[in-house]
C-alpha cells in the first residue's frame, strides 16, 4: 500500500502546476524523493504524530478543512471516519479485504482499525477507488452502503521497476531458480507451495526456489519449514535492484496466493517477461489474462504441474513471456495517475485554480 501511495502520488506532482497544485499531509516528516524529479513539489503540512489512529482521528479532522482544497486523496489508509464541517470532498483508496474475507490470517490492530474505520468512511467518501473488479466487488458484497456502488471506480495499479537497473544475483544464485515474492504471512500459501514444490523434488532434479519477502505475522509452521527445506533459500527483504535481477534471471514465478486485492509481483514479473503460476483466486485472473498459468491454490498437485511447464516447455514460456509483456505494459503509474486525476478534476468541480491534497 506504500508503494501505491509513494508511486500515485508522485504521478500526480507531476501533473501540477499553476492551475493544479497539491498539498501533502505528511507524517513527521515529507517522505523522501518525493517530488524530486522534476515536478512541482507540492506544499508539505507536516503532522506532529507518527502513529495512524492519531493522525487520522485528530490531526486530520482538524488540518485538512483549513488547507483551502477542492478535493483531498487517500491513497494509503481510509479517510477519517468523523470530518468536520467545511472539509473538502474526500477520495480514497481501499486495496484490498483481506481483513473482512480472511480475518484469521490479519493482525488484530487491523482488524479493529479497519472494522472500526472503514464503514464510516465510505459513507463520508465522494469517491472510492480500488485497484481491480474483484476488489470493487468485494467491497459492495461485504458494504451495502446505500449509492456505494455508483461511488466506486476501478483505478489499476502500475508497476515501478522499468527504470531499476538490476544489480547482481545474491551470492550462489544462479539463473533458473523458481522464484516466489511476497510477505510471509498465510495468505500468500507458503506452506501449499512447499507442498508442490516438494512433489517436484520426488520427481527429479527442481532447482532451487528462492524466497524474497519480509517476515509478516501469523505464519505458524511455514517459516520454520521453508528454512528448513533442502533446496529453499530465504532471501528476506530485498532493494528493488535485487529484485529486479531477481525477476530477470528466474526460470519462473510461483504466486499461488490465496487473496489478493490487486496482485504486484505478479504485474513485475510479467513486465519482466518472467512466466508466471498464479492462483485463480481473488485479482489473480483478472490481472493475469492469458499471460500466465491459472491454478487451484488448495491444490500442491495442481501447482506442482503448472511449474514442471512454466519450466521446462520452451513454447509455453515464450508464449506467457511475450503476453506477459504485452499485458504489463497497460499497467501504468502514468494511466493510473490520469485515471484517478480524472476522479479528483470530477470532485473538485470547474472552478480555478483547482487545489487538491494527498496523505503520504
Amino acid at each position: 500500500m506504500m508503494t501505491v501511495a509513494m508511486q500515485l502520488t508522485e504521478e500526480l506532482l507531476q501533473r501540477g502546476g499553476a492551475d493544479r497544485q497539491f498539498t501533502l499531509f505528511c507524517s513527521r516528516e515529507r517522505p523522501a524523493g518525493l517530488g524530486t524529479g522534476g515536478a512541482p513539489p507540492g506544499r508539505a503540512v507536516l503532522s506532529p504524530h507518527r502513529h495512524e489512529v492519531l493522525n487520522k482521528l485528530r490531526w486530520l479532522p482538524a488540518v485538512e478543512g483549513e488547507a483551502g482544497l477542492d478535493v483531498v486523496l487517500y491513497p494509503y489508509w481510509p479517510c477519517p471516519p468523523l470530518r468536520r464541517r467545511g472539509a473538502p470532498p474526500a477520495v480514497m483508496i481501499v486495496h484490498d479485504l483481506a481483513f473482512r474475507i480472511r480475518p484469521r490470517e490479519v493482525p488484530w490492530q487491523q482488524r479493529a482499525y479497519m472494522g472500526s474505520v472503514l464503514p464510516r468512511a465510505l459513507r463520508q467518501a465522494a469517491f472510492v477507488l480500488t485497484p481491480s473488479e474483484a476488489t470493487r466487488r468485494d467491497l459492495l458484497e461485504h458494504y451495502p452502503v446505500p449509492g456505494l456502488a455508483g461511488r466506486v471506480r476501478v483505478v489499476p495499479e502500475g508497476w515501478s521497476l522499468g527504470g531499476v537497473t538490476p544489480a547482481r544475483l545474491p551470492d550462489g544464485l544462479s539463473p533458473g531458480f523458481l522464484l516466489a515474492v511476497g510477505t510471509i504471512e498465510p495468505r500468500k500459501n507458503y506452506p501449499g507451495l512447499l507442498a508442490a514444490y516438494r512433489l517436484l523434488r520426488a520427481r527429479g532434479d527442481a532447482p532451487p526456489l528462492v524466497v524474497a519477502g519480509q517476515v509478516g505475522w501469523a505464519y505458524g509452521r511455514a517459516l520454520e519449514e521453508l528454512r528448513a527445506e533442502p533446496g529453499v533459500r530465504m532471501l528476506g527483504h530485498v532493494d528493488d535492484a535485487t529484485l529486479r535481477a531477481l525477476y530477470r534471471s528466474a526460470g519462473a514465478l510461483a504466486f499461488p496466493s490465496l487473496y489478493e486485492g490487486f496482485g504486484l509481483p505478479l504485474l513485475e514479473a510479467m513486465a519482466d517477461g518472467l512466466p508466471a503460476v498464479a492462483a485463480n483466486a481473488g485479482a489473480l485472473p483478472e490481472l493475469a489474462g492469458d499471460a500466465a498459468l491459472l491454478v487451484d491454490p488448495h491444490d500442491p498437485e495442481a501447482i506442482a504441474r503448472a511449474l514442471e511447464h512454466a519450466l521446462a516447455d520452451e513454447e509455453l514460456r515464450a508464449r506467457l513471456r511475450a503476453a506477459g509483456v504485452r499485458r504489463a505494459s497497460t499497467y501504468t503509474w502514468a494511466a493510473a495517475a490520469d485515471a484517478t486525476l480524472e476522479v479528483l478534476d470530477a470532485v473538485a468541480g470547474t472552478r480555478q485554480p483547482s487545489t487538491m491534497g494527498a496523505v503520504v
